[in-house]
């Protein structure tokens, strides 16, 4: 849920909203008139502005309950709309957000208690509860309160268990990529000691048989004194005995060469899940989304790809506090592809150091993004390694926010078919 949440954040909270709304208005409309539309209209625009715009949504939370004391209304059934922007704030929204949400809605619900069991006439019924005397009026205030606190922290602390599971420990897809590659390891590991192996007995092989050329080659120096003509016969033996150490380097070369293609076989694009799994276990809110239909490429422009993502993967984590939001969007088209890697680095930083009045940018901060071109040996490589397929890398600071990097490869296709064009 979370994953689908994130990959559409406008169309997810919209659609959670109006299921919520439908059901939620519907019982208010029923019970309490039209006017209860209204609060459990606020509601439902909270909800909406959640994920995108979680600062006025937690704003929306006390203005909602305010409407509720001012159209003299019973506590709505819309409340519960409350748990779902808890749910969604707790997952996505900074640290001080979601717990200025948690305190702000629970504020805000023992306010709507304190409000129905003291201020509405005694014969008021309240979901089939009477408040008949100041006893009922405590016992009223103390339920409200208890049910408040309940679902809120509830679904808060549902919220964070879900963003726990899913950025730091991953889902039940994660673990299994990650045990897929971990069985990968596996047999490349046995792999290696069976190579081991071979290539210690064809090492004795070798050894055995530099030993017979040098006793061969110092008896022929003994037997070339007292017979000459001997001398002839010690150096057939010793290129004979050369020979078969050649064969065998031969064959020992053979093996090694060919048993390292086999188990190292370089990284590609399906390698880019396993890497994010990482991140998010080293504790970056990592994500990588592919749109479009994909094609085939060759090792070598899957190899490229792969390098300048983990390139800027590498910038991130060097350059940007744990937290930051980084997203890998791959966008095919029909004959070439994109990739953008970004991240708001610069605004975690901003957060954490708590200050407000320095945390935003200024009119020259835009312009040195326009003109101040950002460069270094690690962005010149990622241009000379794209420029091999024919590609473009473009990297940008957005002020406030963090850096984007962009990868173009318009004609990906032609050249992954044929390989690299050489200039």
């Amino acid at each position: 849920m979370i994953k689908w949440i994130q990959s559409h954040e406008w169309f997810s909270p919209i659609l959670i909203s109006l299921s919520l709304f439908t059901v939620f208005g519907t019982i208010d409309f029923l019970i309490q008139g039209p006017a209860a539309l209204f609060t459990a209209g606020i509601f439902a625009v909270a909800l909406v502005l959640s994920v995108r715009v979680p600062i006025a949504s937690v704003v929306l939370i006390p203005v909602a309950s305010l409407s509720e004391y001012l159209l003299h209304l019973r506590p709505v059934a819309s409340n519960m709309l409350v748990c779902a922007i808890l749910f969604i704030l707790a997952v996505f929204a900074s640290q001080f957000l979601r717990r200025t949400a948690l305190v702000i809605s629970i504020v805000s619900g023992i306010a709507m208690s304190w409000y129905v069991a003291f201020t509405l006439p005694t014969d008021t019924d309240v979901y089939g509860l009477l408040l008949l005397n100041d006893s009922g009026r405590f016992t009223g205030l103390l339920i409200g309160v208890a049910i408040v606190g309940a679902f809120n922290v509830l679904f808060w602390i549902l919220g964070r268990l879900s963003s726990t599971q899913y950025f730091h420990v991953g889902t039940s897809s994660d673990k299994s990529v990650a045990r897929r590659n971990q069985a990968r390891l596996d047999i490349q590991i046995a792999e290696q000691n069976e190579r081991l192996d071979i290539a210690r007995d064809i090492n004795e092989l070798i050894i055995q048989k530099v030993t017979a050329v040098i006793s061969l080659a110092e008896g022929g120096t003994y037997a070339v004194k007292a017979d000459p003509s001997a001398g002839l016969r010690s150096l057939e033996r010793v290129a004979q005995s050369a020979r078969d150490a050649h064969t065998e380097l031969r064959r020992l070369y053979d093996m090694l060469n060919r048993e390292h293609t086999v188990s190292s076989a370089p990284p590609g694009l399906e390698d880019l899940e396993p890497l994010m799994i990482a991140y998010r276990q080293i504790g970056y809110n990592a994500s990588l989304r592919h749109e479009g239909p994909r094609f085939d490429i060759n090792e070598g422009a899957a190899l490229t790809i792969f390098k300048l993502v983990y390139d800027a993967l590498e910038n991130v984590q060097k350059h940007t506090p744990v937290g930051t939001d980084v997203t890998v969007d791959f966008s095919w088209v029909t004959e070439g592809m994109q990739v953008l890697i970004k991240d708001n680095g610069i605004e975690i930083s901003n957060r954490g150091e708590l200050q407000l009045e320095n945390s935003g940018y200024t009119v020259e901060d835009d312009l040195q993004a326009l003109v101040e071109p950002i460069a270094g040996p690690g962005f010149t490589a990622m241009r000379e390694r794209a420029a091999i397929y024919g590609g473009s890398v473009e990297v940008t600071k957005v002020p406030g926010v963090g850096f984007t990097v962009s990868a173009i490869f318009p004609r990906l296709r032609e050249f992954a078919a044929t390989g690299p064009q050489r200039q």
